[in-house]
């Protein structure tokens, strides 16, 4: 009597212990997991809501640019009609380039060149561009409009240089008039990029098609060459999108990006994956503080808790250790819930009696079927068969053979015969009941039980497996048969005997060239019936 009142107390105190200590990791593996999915999910949003922030931003800018050099080659375009008309006049040239330096400050400055490259007018005066030869022959070469890359102008200012050309009424090619937009001064461009500064530590720059700098609030970048980087080669793709990628400094960013068709520059706003981590922290920071309250309310909670319901869990505890005894489940049933967590427990012990039963019963459907095809094996059949001859009156037996089987398995090779068997196996459940025992006893050897039947009846079942499977093409193998023996057991009489007989009618379907059904009728064994 003693050692059971010992082998009685020392399992509650353990189980108290235990009962806390899980309840206290569930609960705090769960709050960890929950935190985390939340950070997770929230990180996600924040760098989608950057990235589409920077791809709308970069496109927004992109279209304003385009803009800007559509206008300044109108604007352009209209002073090389005007000066088209009197050439030769250096006063008109001259009135002209500086009505267009002065018309809206798009330019830094104005030049006219005639056909040679020579600037015969220009403003403002004070550069003495008069008389010098362009940089670059490429607009004179080109003879269409122009939105050059950037480059040293003569008075050495990094410059970019947008052009038209001059016709005459004869479409004789006279020169062309062009501006400059000098990169490190005020001009419409870069007051329009000025405007668009972001602030958290995101930004904008302008590159042109060779990779050069044309804009960056770090004016120290302006003119600076960018060798290989993933975002600058998303831009100048003249694609619009967002991506993240790691710049040159090795800092990861959120980027968005545009092409500009006009002049093949490119747009990107980008800001650093720290700005977004930063808000993350500051975010997981405030949620920490409002869980650990919380958290702590809940420890005491399980405490108590724990203490309560000590004692029906020791019955569990004490059936959980055979679940998987066949009465199990009814000796869990009979426990008592008399605390929520206990029902719960109860549950979860009813489930887990439910689901190692199934795997059992999983584990044993398993040892008694076919690997390849998942029908019976010989084991099964054998175990089904043993009730059926006490409880039926009458099984059909259909012996069933692919016809050439080894010519599949010599042509297409074992990996398309396995196929070609499963392929059948399959045709066979289509053609046969949930009642109907479907088994593989060889290579290419089946065989289907069809409980309380007649012959005219399974020779019916057989007719239309065989018709099934010859008229469905097999992948690789194309189209194949099966010859069908039936037979006939009866209660009283061998079941051996009558696969022999389905055996016998199955080699006769052969003999008489394959792709039928042979059967034995009802008084007469191993007569022909189809």
């Amino acid at each position: 009597m003693e050692h059971r009142v010992i082998s009685q107390k020392k399992p509650r105190l353990n189980l108290r212990i235990v009962l806390i200590a899980f309840v206290l990791f569930s609960a705090a593996a769960t709050l960890a997991h929950t935190f985390w999915v939340m950070f997770q999910t929230q990180e996600q949003e924040l760098i989608e809501s950057a990235l589409e922030s920077n791809r709308t931003y970069a496109t927004r800018i992109a279209t304003a640019v385009e803009g800007v050099l559509s206008s300044d080659l109108d604007r352009l375009k209209y002073g090389s009609a005007v000066v088209s008309r009197n050439f030769h006049d250096r006063h008109l040239l001259a009135v002209e380039a500086r009505r267009l330096l002065e018309q809206d400050n798009s330019f830094n400055s104005v030049l006219v060149s005639d056909a040679t490259g020579t600037i015969v007018a220009s403003a403002p005066e004070r550069l003495q561009l008069n008389g010098q030869s362009l940089q670059s022959r490429e607009p004179l070469e080109r003879r269409e409009p122009m939105i050059s890359n950037a480059f040293h102008s003569i008075s050495g200012n990094l410059v970019v240089f947008v052009s038209q050309p001059i016709f005459d009424t004869n479409g004789q090619y006279l020169g062309l008039v062009g501006g400059t937009l000098r990169l490190e001064q005020q001009n419409t461009l870069r007051v329009l990029m000025d405007l668009n500064r972001r602030e958290n530590g995101a930004y904008v720059y302008l590159v042109d098609s060779q990779r050069r700098v044309l804009y960056h609030p770090d004016s120290q970048q302006i003119g600076r060459l960018i060798g290989r980087d993933r975002i600058v080669d998303a831009a100048l793709s003249q694609a619009n999108g967002s991506l993240e990628a790691v710049d040159r400094d090795g800092n990861e960013m959120l980027a968005g990006y545009a092409g500009i068709p006009s002049s093949h520059w490119g747009i990107v706003s980008q800001q650093p994956m720290a700005v977004v981590q930063g808000t993350l922290s500051v975010t997981a920071l405030k949620v920490a503080k409002g869980i650990v309250p919380l958290g702590l309310l809940g420890l005491l909670i399980i405490w108590w808790s724990g203490s309560k319901i000590s004692e029906p869990l020791s019955r569990l505890a004490d059936s959980a250790k055979r679940l998987d005894a066949p009465e199990s489940y009814e000796r869990i049933s009979a426990i008592p819930g008399d605390y929520l967590e206990s029902w719960q427990l109860r549950r979860a012990l009813l489930l887990s009696v439910s689901l190692l039963q199934e795997k059992i019963g999983r584990l044993n459907r398993q040892a008694q079927s076919d690997p390849l095809t998942g029908l019976a094996n010989r084991r099964a059949m054998q175990d089904t068969l043993a009730p059926w001859q006490e409880s039926k009156k009458t099984i059909a037996v259909i012996s069933v053979d692919i016809d050439h089987f080894k010519q599949v398995n010599d042509t297409f090779g074992h990996d398309v015969g396995d196929e070609t068997l499963k392929a059948v196996a399959e045709l066979m459940k289509q053609n046969s009941r949930p009642t109907d025992l479907l088994c593989r006893v060889g290579g290419e050897e089946f065989v289907l039980l069809i409980p309380n039947s007649s012959i005219s009846a399974a020779v019916d079942i057989a007719e239309r497996l065989r018709l099934s499977i010859a008229s469905t093409a097999l992948e690789a193998v194309g189209h194949i048969t099966v010859s069908l023996g039936v037979a006939l057991w009866r209660s009283g009489s061998s079941m051996d005997d009558a696969f022999h007989r389905a055996d016998q009618l199955l080699y006769r379907a052969k003999q008489q060239g394959r792709n039928q059904v042979v059967a034995e009728q009802e008084s007469r064994p191993l007569e022909l019936v189809s």
